[in-house]
């Protein structure tokens, strides 16, 4: 059995759509909702390369169905959560620091999940990467394709991991992407540096002329800037 009947599945709770969970291909179209027209067992968005990583690997491992994950849709400027995905999946992560080998996003960090569910959704599934493949058609006859290679239930019970960010456990990370202040003037802080000055913007916090206060605040999901008019 792929799947236990005990159980609803997925067991975390997003931005997708279930079809048919016997299925065993996954998609996932990052940073914009696609509809494709194809068996899958779910499908759906995944746009931080931290907690948006580790939902979608709960919902892959806990179906065993799930052979084949295709990662298609628009690449996340700042996060670069496809390329995150696929350095997870090519590499792991660094048992220490939690940190994804290879990852160049801002947070690339698994760690409200065990280490045991990164390795077991490497080998569960094969990566199909389409990072930046819009066409809903040709990520359908991708899907198409690889059901025909489809080699069985993986050959293990699925796993249900209890995910919970952990408060208090969690390390502050730098963000790595500027922060608009004044998007109307162009106005950024960068926050590599601390300096406020004219540069792309990645985050907006106001669209409004004014004057506004800049409050950081660090949780288990990183680090924020907060605008407050004063």
């Amino acid at each position: 059995m792929g799947m236990n009947d005990n159980r609803n599945w997925p067991p975390i709770p997003g931005d997708f759509e279930v079809k048919n969970p016997s299925s065993c291909v996954a998609i996932c179209t990052l940073g914009k909702k696609i509809e494709v027209s194809t068996d899958y067992a779910i499908i759906g968005t995944c746009k931080t390369e931290n907690i948006g990583i580790e939902r979608m690997i709960v919902n892959v491992i806990s179906n065993s169905c799930i052979r084949f994950f295709i990662l298609a849709g628009p690449e996340i400027p700042g996060h670069k959560t496809g390329a995150s995905v696929k350095c997870l999946h090519e590499s792991g992560i660094d048992p220490s620091t939690r940190r994804i080998l290879g990852a160049e996003g801002a947070i690339p960090y698994v760690e409200n999940v065990p280490i045991e569910a990164v390795e077991r959704f490497r080998s569960q599934v094969q990566l199909i990467s389409m990072v930046d493949v819009t066409d809903p058609g040709e990520i359908a006859r991708v899907a198409d394709e690889v059901v025909l290679r489809n080699p069985g239930p993986y050959p293990a019970d699925p796993i249900w991991v209890e995910f919970k960010a952990r408060p208090g456990k969690a390390s502050s990370r730098n963000m790595g992407a500027a922060i608009a202040l004044l998007p109307e003037f162009g106005i950024s802080f960068d926050p590599a540096s601390s300096l406020v000055s004219r540069m792309d913007l990645v985050a907006w916090v106001t669209t409004h002329p004014t004057t506004v206060g800049v409050v950081m605040k660090s949780d288990e999901t990183g680090t924020a800037l907060v605008g407050q008019e004063l």
